[in-house]
Order: structure tokens, then C-alpha cells, then sequence
């Protein structure tokens, strides 16, 4: 694994601006009328833009960020922030892979969504490996980066709970049961804390979790490489 440290590197609340968590707080809530759309796409819309004083971490994806517009209603804004953080995840993925060990098994798969009762939070799938196979169905454990950080709940129908409507970031990997036709079962909850493999708002955390995954090894012997290389 790579010495260089993948800190700093992927803060969602640097990307879109300093004032993102006081925005959240005071306007970003469910956009539930037109006028409130108006608010919050208009506040939304100046991460998008030059106006942000801290620099963009990763220097080629501001350009990439479909803008947000002060005409968007909700569902426009929901959608364009389903599209940004695919490209968060696309970032994230090319981050962590840079930098796990050679003959990793993590396989790209980049898949966004958003919460529906709070369309500016959401997560993406940026990659998986399968970790077991009987026959009939396949052990998966997936990759995940959110824009928010929340609770993991693989018991009920609400699996992913943000704690308020702030932005933040969370890494997090859950164990999937899927069919020979790639469908999901559900959750694993023989792996991990029910199915929960982790959860960290950490880089370096997420990205030993991933390569101890991908590859087989411990988190202590992944340590142990690192120090003595």
C-alpha cells in the first residue's frame, strides 16, 4: 500500500465551500414549495460556482459538477446532486485504488442516490469485491462514500439515517447477497455487524478497511507493510 497519505484529499465540506454546513443548516431542508426550492437552489448554487475561498481538492473535477441553478425546483436539484455525487465517487475510487496493494480484487462500480425526504444528502457506490460464491449466490461487499454522516440500520426498512441535515463525509462498506443475474437479495448479515463491514468518516480508515478487504490481509498486516516500507 502507498505511503502517501490520502488525508485531506477528499473533504466534501472543502469541495463545495466553507459555508456548506451553515447553508445546510439554515436553508437546505426538504424543499417542499416552489419558493423554498428558489432559496435553496440559489444558496446551492454558489459551490458550483468561483465563489468558494478554499481551493478545489481535486483541481479537474470542479468543471465536471453539473451546476445548480436559483430556477431549479426540488427534483431538479435532487437529480443534479444524484449526478455530483457520482462524481464524487468516481473520485473517491480513483483515490483509494491509487493506492491499495498490487492483485487487489475491488472492482469500479460507480451508483449514486440521494435521500428522498432531504434531496441535497446522498451516497455513491464506488466499488465492490465479491467475497464468496456457493453456487447460487454471490457474498458482496460493497463501497460507499456519503456526503453526510449517519447511522447504518441493515434491520429495518430505513437502512441509511443521516444524524441532521448538515454536510459531512462517511465512508462506509456493507455486505450484500446477490443472485447469479447480479440482483440483490439483501443484506449479509452473517458478515461484518450485521452486514455492516464499516463505518468512518476517516480516508485512511476506509482505505485500510478497503484493502483489507480487496486483498485478504489483516488491518494489522496492512499496517505492518506500511511500516516497514
Amino acid at each position: 500500500m502507498s505511503n502517501a497519505s490520502p488525508l485531506g484529499k477528499l473533504q466534501y465540506g472543502n469541495r463545495f465551500g466553507s459555508d456548506i454546513a451553515k447553508i445546510a443548516r439554515n436553508s437546505l431542508s426538504v424543499a417542499s414549495t416552489s419558493s423554498d426550492s428558489e432559496v435553496a437552489a440559489a444558496r446551492y448554487a454558489k459551490w458550483f460556482r468561483d465563489e468558494d475561498p478554499q481551493p478545489e481538492p481535486s483541481s479537474t473535477s470542479r468543471g465536471k459538477f453539473r451546476p445548480i441553478l436559483a430556477s431549479m425546483g426540488a427534483a431538479e436539484i435532487a437529480q443534479a446532486t444524484k449526478e455530483n455525487l457520482a462524481i464524487l465517487g468516481d473520485d473517491a475510487h480513483d483515490l483509494i485504488a491509487s493506492k491499495l496493494p498490487a492483485g487487489n480484487r475491488m472492482r469500479k462500480a460507480i451508483r449514486s442516490s440521494i435521500i428522498p425526504s432531504v434531496p441535497h444528502l446522498g451516497s455513491c457506490k464506488f466499488g465492490e469485491v465479491v467475497t464468496a460464491f456457493n453456487g447460487e449466490t454471490y457474498s458482496v461487499l460493497q463501497f460507499f462514500i456519503a456526503n453526510f454522516d449517519g447511522e447504518l440500520d441493515t434491520s429495518g426498512a430505513q437502512f441509511l439515517r443521516p444524524r441532521s441535515k448538515e454536510f459531512d463525509q462517511m465512508f462506509f462498506g456493507v455486505n450484500l447477497l446477490v443472485d447469479r443475474n447480479g440482483n440483490t437479495i439483501g443484506f449479509d448479515r452473517s458478515q461484518g455487524s450485521q452486514g455492516v463491514a464499516f463505518k468512518t468518516k476517516d480516508v485512511t480508515k476506509a482505505l485500510y478497511n478497503v484493502a483489507s478487504a480487496s486483498t485478504g490481509l489483516s488491518l494489522e498486516q496492512l499496517r505492518a507493510r506500511v511500516k516497514r516500507a
